[in-house]
């Protein structure tokens, strides 16, 4: 298990070297996603590496805005306001 965390750890950071944006949601029925837990790949770290929070958006809600976001931006940081404070 240590090694697909340390496989998966360095794919999310090649991808967020590249720009690309990764959001994160939760498949829990009730609930957001937050920067709670600091162990390997717990959501303090996953915030710090700069990976974008999906809020209480379901995977396939998450999956629709960020298809919106890409359309109206390529700039990440724009993409992590559209999730992250535009929450509707």
């Amino acid at each position: 298990m240590e090694i697909f965390h340390q496989l998966w750890s360095q794919g999310l950071k090649k991808a967020i070297s590249k720009d690309i944006p990764l959001v994160l949601v939760s498949r829990c029925p009730t609930g957001p996603v937050v920067a709670t837990y600091g162990y390997e790949g717990g959501g303090k770290q996953l915030r710090d590496l700069g990976v974008i929070f999906g809020g209480i958006q379901s995977g396939h809600k998450a999956r629709i805005k960020l298809s919106i976001a890409l359309g109206i931006t390529n700039e990440v940081e724009e993409i992590r306001k559209i999730f992250e404070y535009y929450l509707a």
